[in-house]
């Protein structure tokens, strides 16, 4: 502890946190004691919040069924219905599994709990908590009055220390005591049963906690919590091996140089992580050993001295995953209870390492069959400009079935399709794959959206699937502006005048594909004037009965906040459209604004496209942009779309590795260039002056430097890299 008991005649301003765990440890042990209970817990507020935490408990060796976040408004824990009421409450284990299924792993056995408030002078902090093994146990009117007792007597000295400022709020992990070992059972062994005890209650709380973790951020973050806090070390860091290397999953108080060398080198010769990964065995390394200095920060050396090390490999099975070191004062500690209670949390970090890394992997090999079945890139397409979002859902491994497409038809116009197979699974994903397909040979045919639902529905119920999807498809040509819709079942588009009216065009909305074969389905016409914004979703972004999801008001705010600019408008809908947790469902979303009839439109928007791998696709691009500004009269802004123009194109040839769709549009106060790759992942972010650049790092601090505006948006199955010069006499020029 670190403050111990306040004293008559020692300041107020001189107590701390550690004077109400003292006071908070000794009431524990005494209740232990006195109503011969097998453990007891002291519940405080949580900051923020309306929860109790466990901030202090006495356990043995086996540990208790401790909840140790709990609701104040709780109608079963008898925690929280003391601290309510103010009174006295008793419940078993068998009442709290109804609400509490998890309560069974935290205590497999029968318990019986009562729970008393920390109550006096009209202040209520919490509450006290004493557990007993076994359902059918009474706790007589003596025990709860008792117990009542207690709970004054503590908050009655918690009193003054509240009223000099300490804090009255539980912290993130409980402080664990172990009981005093009884004279009858004094002993080496009995010593050292109750110095372990604090350290495998955490270990069994950390058991019962990481496997429902989702990352290995996430696994490291609760370890590290428990290990400072209930391991009372002093730092902690933990790796990852990948592809030979060493990668900082998550630290505390290391220095940074100690993390640099730990991950600047897949040969991290000399330092005990090597060793412990050579030989796959947990490394003591002594305080004052040469391989300690330095790792831990600056002022925690200066404050406290040497310190000693444990470090191990994380080890499914004989499979390195990577190591976590952790770090003691060396001079308060003695090891013995922390190694043993270390070498049962160790496998469990690595069997965490190991599950989490066979999800992602099974996740990622789901997502790239899911993103294989959608457009690479949608079409340049004369008086129509498009940009698409896809949301996949975070729930596991399960696929999605939403998908979207544009397709140009040999006519000259254009169908939007969007739909939603049922479901999520491979299924789903396969039929899904057989719908676009379908609907793109139909649409290329000529069909009319009313005869290709038709048709597609005839198709989907011969699959004999048993599943059923809704579609939504669109006709519409860029020379008049004519629009023709129909839905099976699916969300009806918003279509949003320049003028910020909605047109409604009202179509039959038929039942979802694979319900009914011999359904007619029909299609309605509405015509668009120039700047209109067709907005087609899937019901992932609905919200599910919540309130919230796409809405005029939703494409309105996105429209104000984006200034107009259709990438934009599309990362700021799905920003906004509060949709239910990714988990829930996967979800689409295709925006097509009609900018003018094509004619118009081919004059001043210009399209190339450069084949993979082709670099000298990048002095056409540099010739054709000199072409198409000298046409428009704009040669002015010559000499700096030229250079950022190559900086984007290159950077996506070379580290994106596919085919390059570049547009240039030529907008009244801007012009502004388009570069599509097939690649998710974001152009190379700026960093701060100084620091290290790779090329492409470079290249992007140039874009950010001479464009007025740039960034970067999903797009297809790849991204949009895009810049914006300012045209001369515009407000943006001066």
């Amino acid at each position: 502890m670190d403050g111990g008991t306040p004293v008559p005649g020692e300041p107020p301003q001189a107590w701390s946190a550690g004077h109400r765990d003292d006071i908070l440890v000794e009431a524990a042990r005494r209740t232990v004691r006195e109503l011969q209970a097998s453990s007891v817990a002291v519940y405080l507020r949580v900051p923020g919040e309306p929860m109790l935490g466990a901030a202090v408990a006495a356990v043995e060796p086996l540990g208790i069924g401790l909840l140790e976040r709990l609701s104040i408004n709780d109608e079963i824990y008898p925690s929280a219905a003391a601290y309510r009421t103010g009174l006295p409450q008793v419940a078993h284990s068998i009442d709290i599994l109804g609400k509490h299924p998890e309560f069974s792993v935290l205590a497999p056995y029968p318990l019986t709990i009562a729970s008393a408030p920390l109550e006096a002078e009209g202040k209520r902090f919490g509450t006290i908590s004493a557990f007993w093994p076994g359902i059918f146990r009474e706790i007589g009117s003596g025990a709860l009055d008792q117990l009542a007792a207690v709970g004054r007597g503590v908050a009655q000295e918690l009193v003054p220390l509240a009223a000099a400022g300490v804090s009255m709020e539980a912290g993130a992990v409980p402080l664990v005591a172990p009981m005093e070992v009884a004279a009858s059972r004094s002993g080496e062994n009995a010593v050292r049963e109750a110095e372990a005890a604090p350290y495998l209650y955490h270990v069994q709380q950390l058991a019962l906690r990481l496997p429902a973790a989702v990352s290995l951020e996430e696994v490291v973050q609760e370890v590290t919590r428990r290990v400072l806090a209930g391991f009372k070390a002093r730092a902690i860091v933990v790796t990852a091996l990948e592809n030979g290397r060493l990668r900082v999953v998550g630290s505390s108080g290391c220095s940074q140089g100690f993390l640099r060398r730990l991950a600047s080198t897949s040969a991290v010769s000399g330092m005990p992580e090597e060793a412990a990964m050579a030989e796959k065995r947990q490394v003591f390394v002594r305080s004052g050993d040469a391989r300690t200095h330095d790792r831990v920060e600056p002022q925690a050396a200066e404050r406290e001295g040497e310190y000693a090390w444990v470090v191990s490999p994380l080890l499914a099975g004989t499979r390195l995953f990577g190591t976590c070191s952790i770090a003691f004062a060396a001079g308060d500690v003695h090891f013995a209870a922390e190694r043993a209670a270390l070498s049962a949390l160790v496998p469990l970090l690595g069997q965490a390492f190991e599950r989490i890394r066979t999800q992602d992997a099974s996740r990622a090999l789901a997502r790239k069959l899911q993103q294989t079945l959608l457009p690479r890139m949608l079409p340049d397409i004369p008086g129509i400009a498009c940009t698409s979002r896809y949301v996949p859902t975070g729930g596991g491994l399960e696929l999605g079935g939403d998908w979207y497409d544009l397709i140009r038809l040999p006519t000259g116009g254009v169908t939007a399709v969007i739909g939603d197979v049922q479901g999520h699974s491979t299924a789903a994903t396969v039929v899904m794959g057989q719908l676009r397909s379908a609907v793109r040979a139909y649409a290329t045919d000529g069909l009319a959206p009313g005869a290709l639902l038709r048709r597609t529905n005839r198709l989907l119920t011969e699959l004999n699937t048993d599943l059923f999807a809704t579609c939504c498809c669109a006709w519409l040509d860029p020379e008049t502006g004519r629009m023709r819709v129909a839905t099976a079942g699916h969300p009806i588009p918003f279509i949003r005048e320049d003028a910020g009216t909605y047109i409604d065009p009202r179509p039959d909305v038929g039942p979802p594909l694979g319900v009914d074969g011999d359904y007619e389905y029909t299609d309605v016409g509405v015509r668009l004037e120039p700047g209109a914004l067709v907005t087609f979703y899937t019901d992932g972004f609905l919200g599910a009965g919540t309130g919230h999801g796409i809405s005029p008001e939703v494409i309105d705010a996105a429209l104000e906040a984006s200034h107009g600019q259709l990438e934009d408008i599309g990362d700021e809908v799905v920003k906004r459209a509060a949709f239910l947790p990714r988990a829930a469902d996967d979800a689409a979303l295709l925006l097509l604004r009609y900018e003018e009839p094509s004619a118009r439109a081919r004059h001043y928007v210009r399209h190339l496209e450069i084949p993979r791998r082709d670099l000298q696709g990048v002095r056409r691009a540099r010739h054709l942009v000199r072409e198409w500004l000298d046409d428009w009269e704009l040669g002015a802004v010559d000499d700096e779309a030229q250079l950022l123009l190559s900086e984007i194109v290159t950077n996506a040839l070379v580290h994106a590795d596919s085919e390059v769709d570049l547009r240039v549009r030529r907008y009244p106060d801007c012009l502004r260039v388009e570069v599509r790759d097939s690649d998710p992942h974001p152009a190379i972010n700026v960093g701060r002056p100084g620091e290290d650049q790779a090329e492409s790092g470079r290249g992007m601090m140039i874009v950010a430097a001479l464009a007025s505006a740039w960034g970067n948006s999903p797009n297809g199955r790849g991204k949009t890299v895009w810049f914006e010069l300012p045209l001369a006499g515009t407000p943006q020029a001066r």
